[in-house]
């Protein structure tokens, strides 16, 4: 009995890590890239985003979600107040203090592209990081689904 209940926590186990959502940097985006072209989804968030926190509770938990994105995506989730240097395609990114406490993400504003800020956002590339479509807004895993 003792082993079956072990087999069973381990199936279960393997089962749950494989329905983990899989992220990824912009460097390892675009090394992936060039092996398997994918579509992007950048979804830039902050800590302080209400709307961010939901979605990641349970849009980004959905499973059907998870499967898709894997299978058919590559994710990069970047948190837009990071002071992390990122070099991407090339070009060194960085974060840019506006204030004592306030400031901005380069790579963010690379995206927005002249646009307001807002969180969440939602940026979808091709695999040559041009602009399919661009969304500041919190989306349910259905309203997703639709859009995946």
């Amino acid at each position: 009995m003792k082993q079956f209940i072990l087999v069973l926590f381990f199936i279960f186990s393997f089962q749950s890590r494989s329905q983990e959502l899989q992220t990824y940097s912009f460097e390892q985006v675009e090394l992936l890239v060039e092996k398997n072209p994918r579509p992007i989804v950048l979804y830039f968030y902050t800590d302080w985003c209400q709307y961010c926190k939901m979605m990641q509770k349970t849009t980004f938990k959905d499973l059907k979600v998870i499967e898709k994105l894997n299978k058919d995506y590559y994710l990069i989730v970047f948190d837009a107040m990071t002071k992390e240097e990122i070099v991407h395609k090339n070009t060194k990114f960085n974060f840019k203090y506006s204030g004592a406490k306030n400031g901005y993400h380069e790579l963010v504003y690379h995206y927005l592209n002249g646009r307001q800020e807002a969180y969440p956002t939602l940026i979808f590339l091709n695999e040559n990081f041009k602009e399919l479509l661009f969304l500041q807004t919190y989306l349910s895993s259905k309203k997703l689904l639709e859009i995946l």
